[in-house]
Protein backbone atom coordinates (compact mmCIF):
# COMPACT_ATOMS: atom_id res chain seq x y z
CA UNK A 1 0.00 0.00 0.00
CA UNK A 2 2.82 2.39 0.80
CA UNK A 3 4.51 1.62 -2.49
CA UNK A 4 1.27 2.13 -4.41
CA UNK A 5 0.69 5.50 -2.76
CA UNK A 6 4.23 6.52 -3.64
CA UNK A 7 3.67 5.73 -7.33
CA UNK A 8 0.43 7.78 -7.35
CA UNK A 9 2.33 10.71 -5.84
CA UNK A 10 5.01 10.48 -8.55
CA UNK A 11 2.37 10.39 -11.28
CA UNK A 12 0.54 13.37 -9.69
CA UNK A 13 3.73 15.42 -9.57
CA UNK A 14 4.69 14.58 -13.15
CA UNK A 15 1.22 15.68 -14.25
CA UNK A 16 1.66 18.94 -12.36
CA UNK A 17 5.02 19.57 -14.02
CA UNK A 18 3.48 18.86 -17.41
CA UNK A 19 0.69 21.33 -16.74
CA UNK A 20 3.13 24.01 -15.55
CA UNK A 21 5.22 23.60 -18.67
CA UNK A 22 2.19 23.79 -20.96
CA UNK A 23 2.98 20.39 -22.49
CA UNK A 24 0.41 17.66 -22.85
CA UNK A 25 1.58 14.10 -22.22
CA UNK A 26 2.17 12.34 -25.52
CA UNK A 27 4.30 9.78 -27.31
CA UNK A 28 8.09 10.05 -27.02
CA UNK A 29 9.66 12.06 -29.82
CA UNK A 30 13.03 11.50 -31.50
CA UNK A 31 15.80 13.80 -30.40
CA UNK A 32 16.51 16.69 -32.73
CA UNK A 33 19.38 16.07 -35.14
CA UNK A 34 22.70 17.54 -34.14
CA UNK A 35 24.99 19.50 -36.41
CA UNK A 36 26.98 16.49 -37.60
CA UNK A 37 23.84 14.58 -38.51
CA UNK A 38 22.44 17.55 -40.43
CA UNK A 39 25.72 17.92 -42.32
CA UNK A 40 25.75 14.19 -43.21
CA UNK A 41 22.15 14.35 -44.40
CA UNK A 42 22.98 17.33 -46.58
CA UNK A 43 25.93 15.49 -48.15
CA UNK A 44 23.59 12.62 -49.02
CA UNK A 45 20.86 14.88 -50.46
CA UNK A 46 23.31 16.80 -52.62
CA UNK A 47 25.14 13.69 -53.83
CA UNK A 48 22.11 11.51 -54.65
CA UNK A 49 21.45 12.99 -58.13
CA UNK A 50 25.10 12.31 -59.01
CA UNK A 51 25.32 8.67 -57.91
CA UNK A 52 24.10 5.84 -60.16
CA UNK A 53 23.79 2.09 -60.29
CA UNK A 54 25.67 0.41 -63.12
CA UNK A 55 23.58 -2.48 -64.39
CA UNK A 56 23.35 -5.16 -67.04
CA UNK A 57 20.36 -5.29 -69.33
CA UNK A 58 18.21 -8.41 -69.27
CA UNK A 59 19.37 -11.16 -71.57
CA UNK A 60 17.14 -13.20 -73.80
CA UNK A 61 15.08 -15.61 -71.75
CA UNK A 62 16.18 -14.13 -68.44
CA UNK A 63 13.42 -13.72 -65.90
CA UNK A 64 12.80 -10.14 -64.87
CA UNK A 65 12.77 -9.25 -61.20
CA UNK A 66 9.40 -8.13 -59.85
CA UNK A 67 7.96 -6.82 -56.64
CA UNK A 68 9.32 -4.47 -54.03
CA UNK A 69 12.20 -2.10 -54.56
CA UNK A 70 13.66 -4.20 -57.39
CA UNK A 71 10.49 -4.25 -59.50
CA UNK A 72 11.63 -4.24 -63.14
CA UNK A 73 15.15 -3.06 -62.38
CA UNK A 74 18.00 -4.68 -64.33
CA UNK A 75 20.62 -6.70 -62.42
CA UNK A 76 22.94 -4.29 -60.60
CA UNK A 77 26.69 -4.79 -61.09
CA UNK A 78 28.06 -1.92 -59.03
CA UNK A 79 28.01 1.82 -58.61
CA UNK A 80 29.19 4.89 -60.45
CA UNK A 81 28.97 8.65 -60.33
CA UNK A 82 28.24 11.43 -62.80
CA UNK A 83 31.47 13.03 -64.04
CA UNK A 84 29.91 15.57 -66.39
CA UNK A 85 26.54 15.95 -68.09
CA UNK A 86 27.41 13.20 -70.60
CA UNK A 87 29.59 10.71 -68.72
CA UNK A 88 29.67 8.39 -65.72
CA UNK A 89 32.82 7.04 -64.03
CA UNK A 90 33.00 3.58 -62.46
CA UNK A 91 35.46 0.73 -61.90
CA UNK A 92 36.76 -1.23 -64.86
CA UNK A 93 36.01 -4.54 -63.13
CA UNK A 94 32.32 -3.55 -62.87
CA UNK A 95 31.88 -3.37 -66.67
CA UNK A 96 34.68 -5.71 -67.77
CA UNK A 97 32.50 -8.69 -68.69
CA UNK A 98 29.62 -6.86 -70.37
CA UNK A 99 28.81 -7.50 -74.02
CA UNK A 100 28.13 -4.55 -76.36
CA UNK A 101 24.65 -3.15 -75.78
CA UNK A 102 24.21 -4.64 -72.29
CA UNK A 103 25.38 -1.62 -70.28
CA UNK A 104 22.66 0.31 -68.47
CA UNK A 105 22.70 3.17 -65.94
CA UNK A 106 20.05 3.59 -63.25
CA UNK A 107 19.38 7.12 -61.98
CA UNK A 108 17.25 7.85 -58.93
CA UNK A 109 15.11 10.89 -58.15
CA UNK A 110 16.21 12.35 -54.80
CA UNK A 111 12.76 13.85 -54.21
CA UNK A 112 9.94 11.62 -52.95
CA UNK A 113 6.54 12.75 -51.73
CA UNK A 114 6.56 10.63 -48.58
CA UNK A 115 8.57 7.94 -46.81
CA UNK A 116 6.43 5.08 -48.12
CA UNK A 117 6.64 6.05 -51.79
CA UNK A 118 9.14 4.20 -53.98
CA UNK A 119 11.75 6.62 -55.37
CA UNK A 120 11.36 7.36 -59.04
CA UNK A 121 14.07 5.81 -61.21
CA UNK A 122 15.14 6.21 -64.80
CA UNK A 123 17.12 3.62 -66.74
CA UNK A 124 19.30 4.80 -69.63
CA UNK A 125 21.65 2.94 -71.91
CA UNK A 126 25.37 3.46 -71.58
CA UNK A 127 28.30 3.06 -73.95
CA UNK A 128 31.83 2.32 -72.80
CA UNK A 129 34.11 5.17 -73.91
CA UNK A 130 37.30 3.56 -72.64
CA UNK A 131 38.98 2.06 -69.62
CA UNK A 132 42.25 1.66 -67.79
CA UNK A 133 42.56 -1.79 -66.18
CA UNK A 134 45.79 -0.77 -64.42
CA UNK A 135 43.87 1.73 -62.24
CA UNK A 136 40.49 -0.05 -62.43
CA UNK A 137 38.88 2.98 -64.09
CA UNK A 138 36.19 3.10 -66.77
CA UNK A 139 34.27 5.92 -68.42
CA UNK A 140 30.70 5.44 -69.69
CA UNK A 141 28.85 7.70 -72.11
CA UNK A 142 25.24 8.37 -71.14
CA UNK A 143 22.91 7.68 -74.08
CA UNK A 144 20.19 10.38 -73.94
CA UNK A 145 16.59 9.19 -73.57
CA UNK A 146 14.55 8.95 -76.75
CA UNK A 147 12.24 11.64 -75.38
CA UNK A 148 15.22 13.96 -75.21
CA UNK A 149 14.76 14.94 -71.56
CA UNK A 150 15.39 12.95 -68.39
CA UNK A 151 12.50 12.55 -66.01
CA UNK A 152 14.68 12.53 -62.89
CA UNK A 153 17.27 15.02 -61.73
CA UNK A 154 20.95 14.43 -62.46
CA UNK A 155 24.06 16.51 -61.93
CA UNK A 156 27.85 15.93 -61.82
CA UNK A 157 29.49 15.57 -58.44
CA UNK A 158 32.12 18.16 -57.46
CA UNK A 159 35.66 16.81 -57.73
CA UNK A 160 38.03 17.35 -54.82
CA UNK A 161 41.73 16.60 -54.33
CA UNK A 162 43.37 13.56 -52.79
CA UNK A 163 46.91 14.89 -52.45
CA UNK A 164 46.17 16.90 -49.30
CA UNK A 165 44.05 14.34 -47.42
CA UNK A 166 44.84 13.59 -43.79
CA UNK A 167 44.27 10.49 -41.68
CA UNK A 168 41.25 11.06 -39.45
CA UNK A 169 39.19 13.08 -41.95
CA UNK A 170 35.49 12.22 -42.13
CA UNK A 171 34.44 10.48 -45.35
CA UNK A 172 31.22 9.08 -46.82
CA UNK A 173 30.82 6.14 -49.20
CA UNK A 174 27.69 6.14 -51.35
CA UNK A 175 26.69 3.31 -53.63
CA UNK A 176 24.62 0.17 -54.05
CA UNK A 177 25.89 -2.51 -51.65
CA UNK A 178 24.18 -5.83 -52.33
CA UNK A 179 21.90 -3.98 -54.76
CA UNK A 180 20.50 -1.64 -52.07
CA UNK A 181 20.62 1.51 -54.14
CA UNK A 182 21.85 4.81 -52.76
CA UNK A 183 23.10 3.61 -49.41
CA UNK A 184 25.53 5.78 -47.48
CA UNK A 185 28.08 4.79 -44.87
CA UNK A 186 30.30 7.03 -42.81
CA UNK A 187 33.85 6.66 -41.55
CA UNK A 188 37.28 8.22 -41.54
CA UNK A 189 40.43 8.02 -43.60
CA UNK A 190 42.35 5.26 -41.84
CA UNK A 191 45.48 5.39 -43.98
CA UNK A 192 47.02 6.78 -47.14
CA UNK A 193 49.43 5.64 -49.84
CA UNK A 194 48.26 2.04 -49.70
CA UNK A 195 49.17 -0.30 -52.56
CA UNK A 196 46.44 -2.45 -54.07
CA UNK A 197 47.50 -5.55 -56.02
CA UNK A 198 44.60 -6.57 -58.25
CA UNK A 199 46.35 -7.30 -61.54
CA UNK A 200 49.60 -7.09 -63.44
CA UNK A 201 50.37 -3.63 -62.12
CA UNK A 202 49.73 -2.50 -58.52
CA UNK A 203 47.60 0.59 -57.94
CA UNK A 204 49.61 3.09 -55.92
CA UNK A 205 48.48 5.70 -53.40
CA UNK A 206 45.11 4.17 -52.49
CA UNK A 207 43.00 5.62 -49.67
CA UNK A 208 42.14 3.32 -46.78
CA UNK A 209 38.85 3.92 -44.98
CA UNK A 210 36.76 2.24 -42.31
CA UNK A 211 33.53 3.45 -43.95
CA UNK A 212 31.52 0.31 -44.68
CA UNK A 213 32.18 -0.85 -48.24
CA UNK A 214 30.59 -4.03 -49.55
CA UNK A 215 30.03 -5.80 -52.89
CA UNK A 216 28.04 -3.37 -55.03
CA UNK A 217 29.86 -0.29 -53.72
CA UNK A 218 32.57 -0.72 -56.36
CA UNK A 219 32.80 2.31 -58.64
CA UNK A 220 30.90 4.59 -56.28
CA UNK A 221 32.33 7.81 -54.88
CA UNK A 222 34.18 8.33 -51.62
CA UNK A 223 33.24 11.85 -50.51
CA UNK A 224 34.79 14.28 -48.06
CA UNK A 225 32.75 16.23 -45.51
CA UNK A 226 32.02 18.86 -48.16
CA UNK A 227 30.51 16.32 -50.58
CA UNK A 228 33.49 16.39 -52.96
CA UNK A 229 34.76 13.21 -54.63
CA UNK A 230 38.15 12.28 -53.19
CA UNK A 231 38.28 8.67 -54.34
CA UNK A 232 36.53 5.81 -56.12
CA UNK A 233 35.63 2.83 -53.93
CA UNK A 234 37.17 -0.26 -55.46
CA UNK A 235 38.05 -3.03 -53.01
CA UNK A 236 37.71 -4.43 -49.50
CA UNK A 237 40.26 -6.46 -47.57
CA UNK A 238 38.26 -9.20 -45.91
CA UNK A 239 38.18 -12.93 -45.33
CA UNK A 240 34.38 -13.13 -45.38
CA UNK A 241 33.56 -11.17 -48.54
CA UNK A 242 31.82 -8.41 -46.59
CA UNK A 243 33.08 -5.26 -44.94
CA UNK A 244 35.69 -5.77 -42.23
CA UNK A 245 36.51 -2.10 -41.78
CA UNK A 246 39.27 -1.99 -44.38
CA UNK A 247 38.10 -0.47 -47.65
CA UNK A 248 40.31 0.92 -50.39
CA UNK A 249 39.55 3.72 -52.84
CA UNK A 250 41.52 4.91 -55.84
CA UNK A 251 42.62 8.52 -55.21
CA UNK A 252 40.70 11.04 -57.27
CA UNK A 253 43.88 12.74 -58.51
CA UNK A 254 44.77 9.49 -60.29
CA UNK A 255 41.20 9.02 -61.53
CA UNK A 256 40.98 12.60 -62.83
CA UNK A 257 44.18 12.28 -64.84
CA UNK A 258 43.10 8.99 -66.41
CA UNK A 259 39.50 10.04 -67.10
CA UNK A 260 40.73 13.10 -68.99
CA UNK A 261 42.98 10.88 -71.12
CA UNK A 262 40.18 8.40 -71.80
CA UNK A 263 37.81 11.19 -72.85
CA UNK A 264 40.50 12.59 -75.13
CA UNK A 265 41.79 9.42 -76.80
CA UNK A 266 39.84 6.44 -75.45
CA UNK A 267 42.70 4.96 -73.42
CA UNK A 268 45.45 5.90 -70.97
CA UNK A 269 48.97 6.53 -72.23
CA UNK A 270 51.66 5.71 -69.71
CA UNK A 271 55.39 5.34 -69.94
CA UNK A 272 56.54 1.88 -71.07
CA UNK A 273 59.97 0.39 -70.35
CA UNK A 274 59.51 -3.10 -71.76
CA UNK A 275 60.91 -4.96 -68.77
CA UNK A 276 59.53 -7.90 -66.81
CA UNK A 277 60.83 -8.36 -63.29
CA UNK A 278 61.72 -11.43 -61.28
CA UNK A 279 59.51 -11.77 -58.17
CA UNK A 280 60.71 -9.58 -55.31
CA UNK A 281 61.20 -12.55 -52.93
CA UNK A 282 63.93 -13.89 -55.24
CA UNK A 283 65.92 -10.68 -54.93
CA UNK A 284 65.36 -10.76 -51.16
CA UNK A 285 66.55 -14.36 -50.89
CA UNK A 286 69.68 -13.56 -52.89
CA UNK A 287 70.20 -10.35 -50.89
CA UNK A 288 70.23 -8.32 -54.09
CA UNK A 289 69.45 -4.63 -53.42
CA UNK A 290 67.04 -3.88 -56.22
CA UNK A 291 64.79 -5.38 -58.89
CA UNK A 292 66.12 -8.20 -61.06
CA UNK A 293 65.45 -7.80 -64.80
CA UNK A 294 63.91 -11.12 -65.80
CA UNK A 295 62.98 -10.42 -69.40
CA UNK A 296 63.01 -7.73 -72.08
CA UNK A 297 60.17 -7.09 -74.54
CA UNK A 298 61.42 -7.15 -78.13
CA UNK A 299 61.77 -3.76 -79.82
CA UNK A 300 61.11 -2.04 -76.49
CA UNK A 301 62.82 1.06 -75.04
CA UNK A 302 64.75 -1.14 -72.58
CA UNK A 303 66.11 -3.30 -75.41
CA UNK A 304 67.14 -0.21 -77.38
CA UNK A 305 68.96 1.22 -74.35
CA UNK A 306 70.91 -1.99 -73.77
CA UNK A 307 69.30 -3.36 -70.59
CA UNK A 308 70.22 -7.03 -70.13
CA UNK A 309 67.81 -9.73 -68.90
CA UNK A 310 68.48 -13.05 -67.15
CA UNK A 311 70.05 -15.54 -69.55
CA UNK A 312 70.49 -19.29 -69.03
CA UNK A 313 69.96 -18.92 -65.29
CA UNK A 314 72.51 -16.12 -64.97
CA UNK A 315 71.32 -12.99 -63.17
CA UNK A 316 70.87 -10.07 -65.54
CA UNK A 317 70.85 -6.37 -64.73
CA UNK A 318 69.52 -5.23 -61.38
CA UNK A 319 67.65 -1.91 -61.28
CA UNK A 320 68.70 -0.01 -58.17
CA UNK A 321 67.41 3.48 -58.98
CA UNK A 322 65.31 5.51 -61.38
CA UNK A 323 66.04 9.20 -61.75
CA UNK A 324 68.22 8.97 -58.63
CA UNK A 325 65.34 7.53 -56.56
CA UNK A 326 66.06 4.22 -54.85
CA UNK A 327 64.35 1.13 -56.25
CA UNK A 328 63.79 -1.84 -53.94
CA UNK A 329 60.69 -3.53 -55.39
CA UNK A 330 58.74 -3.74 -58.62
CA UNK A 331 56.09 -1.53 -57.03
CA UNK A 332 58.70 1.22 -56.72
CA UNK A 333 59.27 1.10 -60.48
CA UNK A 334 55.57 1.27 -61.28
CA UNK A 335 55.02 4.13 -58.82
CA UNK A 336 57.60 6.26 -60.63
CA UNK A 337 56.45 5.21 -64.11
CA UNK A 338 52.87 6.26 -63.26
CA UNK A 339 54.15 9.85 -63.18
CA UNK A 340 55.76 9.57 -66.60
CA UNK A 341 54.39 9.79 -70.13
CA UNK A 342 55.62 8.44 -73.47
CA UNK A 343 58.63 10.39 -74.72
CA UNK A 344 60.04 11.06 -71.25
CA UNK A 345 63.62 10.00 -70.61
CA UNK A 346 64.35 8.14 -67.38
CA UNK A 347 67.78 7.39 -65.97
CA UNK A 348 68.03 3.77 -64.84
CA UNK A 349 70.70 3.02 -62.27
CA UNK A 350 71.88 -0.56 -62.77
CA UNK A 351 74.19 -3.13 -61.27
CA UNK A 352 75.66 -5.53 -63.84
CA UNK A 353 77.62 -8.59 -62.83
CA UNK A 354 80.50 -9.92 -64.92
CA UNK A 355 83.73 -11.86 -64.52
CA UNK A 356 87.21 -10.57 -65.21
CA UNK A 357 89.92 -12.48 -67.11
CA UNK A 358 90.82 -14.36 -63.93
CA UNK A 359 87.24 -15.48 -63.34
CA UNK A 360 86.59 -13.15 -60.43
CA UNK A 361 83.07 -11.75 -60.04
CA UNK A 362 82.82 -8.01 -60.57
CA UNK A 363 79.75 -5.81 -60.21
CA UNK A 364 79.71 -2.70 -62.38
CA UNK A 365 77.48 0.26 -61.62
CA UNK A 366 76.14 2.12 -64.64
CA UNK A 367 73.36 4.46 -65.70
CA UNK A 368 71.33 4.03 -68.89
CA UNK A 369 69.01 6.70 -70.28
CA UNK A 370 65.80 5.13 -71.57
CA UNK A 371 63.23 6.96 -73.70
CA UNK A 372 59.80 5.68 -72.74
CA UNK A 373 57.25 4.63 -75.34
CA UNK A 374 53.50 4.06 -75.08
CA UNK A 375 52.28 0.82 -73.56
CA UNK A 376 51.46 -1.52 -76.47
CA UNK A 377 47.80 -2.49 -76.68
CA UNK A 378 48.97 -6.10 -76.93
CA UNK A 379 52.34 -7.45 -75.82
Amino acid sequence: MVASSGRREVVRRLGLLSALSGCEPGPARAFARNGEEKAAAQVFRQATPGVVAVARGYRQGERRRSGGAEDGLPPSLGSGFVWDTSHVVTNYHVVRDLAPGELQIVFIDPVSKDETEMPKREILKGELVGSDPFTDTAVIKIVPPTAGTMTVGMHPLPIGESSSLEVGQTVFAIGNPFGLDHSMSRGIISGKSRTLDIGERPIQGCIQTDASINPGNSGGPLLDAGGRVIGVNTAILTASGTSAGVGLAIPVDTVKRNVELILKQGFVSRGFLGITFAPDPIADALQIPGVIVYGIVRNSPAEAAGVRPMLNGTIGDVITSMDAKTIRTGADVFRLLDKRVPGDIVALGLQRARRDVDGNAIVDKLTLNVTLSSTPRKL
